[in-house]
């Protein structure tokens, strides 16, 4: 007999600073049927486990912004992902940053992620030349 896990965790895309693009997320991602939830510019330094609603996160009450855009992908099957990386396209919508919520990533700051998102995009740019 076949057992299948059921993700208890809602298919969520966090977004944070990405202005205009924001509503052309949202399109898509209800045409998904998924949740947009848009993490306010003063919240970077909380944890992406807090922001994603993950049991055992509270808030750090840090308020610190960072530069860049991201989104960050939580409860969401590689399958489905494709699904809204497609949706996303067909939208014109283009954040390069991206993440999804891992074991590791859940208990560090947006601004960490941001960071470390922006050192392997330069890194895979730079392999490009």
């Amino acid at each position: 007999m076949k057992s299948r896990i059921i993700p208890t965790i809602p298919e969520t895309i966090l977004s944070y600073n990405i202005g205009e693009k924001a509503e052309k997320l949202e399109e898509a991602a209800n045409s998904l049927n998924m949740k947009h939830v848009p993490i306010p510019k003063d919240k970077a330094g909380e944890t992406v486990g807090f922001l994603a609603g993950y049991n055992g996160f509270t808030s750090n009450g840090t308020e610190v912004s960072a530069e860049g855009e991201c989104i960050i992908f939580s409860g969401i099957t590689s399958k489905r992902l494709d699904q809204l990386l497609k949706a996303m396209r067909e939208r014109g919508l283009d954040i390069p940053l991206k993440a999804v919520v891992t074991q590791y990533n859940q208990s560090q700051s947006v601004e960490w992620l941001l960071e470390e998102l922006a050192k392997e995009r330069k890194s895979i740019d730079e392999q490009k030349k």
